[in-house]
């Protein structure tokens, strides 16, 4: 999926055919093209697009989650189609990925999740609406999930495989966790990261690149900007004697 950022004009573009189409693309436009479908496109100027991949495994797999559907088969919209639901998600993305700091995974992995919902809401013909859920996850989920984020903060953690944890599907996951810890998946697991970055400054036992490391932070500069960001502070005003009475 190809999402535009910036307007441009004159694109030249084809999908499933030899049949060449020019048209103005406008902020917002989109263009889905199915795996297996072969397209072309040409453009004469400079272009910003936010382009998204999907694997068809994880489509028909979120399909099978969030709509029980067997199999999910896109039907692209008609060429110059303006989708500002999809804009805005693909403007999150964007920003995320040019943020001067490493790009929170889980935030991205979140994003995607809601932007493969919203394909198959949309161009799929099925016309079938998800129910939002209402409340929280059950006390029991809140623990799993609790237990296995305590365990695994310091890795690479995706929607998919909390949702699973938690026994509901993933978009789902992301409304019912910050409905039931009060934010969503993302910053809870920054919170748990910067957490044991400050006990560990606080013990004063490492450096501050080694803390960075140990608490699943990309680096020492990754540490820094993340913790001032939600702490006030940086690593170096959280040592040991920062923390003397």
């Amino acid at each position: 999926m190809g999402i535009v950022l910036a307007p441009t004009r004159k694109l030249r573009a084809s999908l499933g055919s030899d049949r060449i189409i020019e048209y103005d693309a406008p902020v917002g436009c989109i263009a889905v093209n199915p795996a297996g479908v072969d397209s072309t496109l040409a453009w004469s100027t400079t272009r910003e697009n936010a382009i998204i991949s999907i694997s068809p495994d994880a489509l028909s797999e979120l399909a099978a989650h969030e709509f029980d559907l067997g199999h999910a088969e896109l039907q692209p919209p008609a060429f110059g189609t303006v989708d500002l639901w999809a804009l805005s998600i693909a403007q999150r993305i964007a920003a995320e990925l040019a943020a001067e700091t490493t790009p929170n995974e889980l935030y991205l992995d979140s994003l995607v999740t809601v932007f493969g919902v919203h394909m198959l809401r949309t161009y799929t013909g099925r016309g079938k609406q998800p129910v939002l859920p209402k409340g929280g996850l059950s006390l029991n989920s809140a623990r799993r999930v609790r237990e296995y984020l305590d365990e695994r903060f310091t890795r690479k953690v995706l929607i998919a495989e909390l949702a699973s944890v938690a026994g509901v599907s993933p978009n789902h996951f992301i409304l019912r966790f910050t409905k039931t810890f009060g934010m969503p998946p993302h910053r809870y697991l920054i919170n748990l990261r910067l957490d044991l970055a400050e006990k560990l400054l606080a013990d004063g036992k490492m450096t501050i690149a080694e803390v960075a490391f140990v608490a699943g932070f990309s680096d020492q500069s990754h540490l820094a900007v993340t913790m001032k960001k939600y702490r006030g502070r940086t690593p170096t005003k959280a040592g040991p004697a920062s923390f003397k009475s």
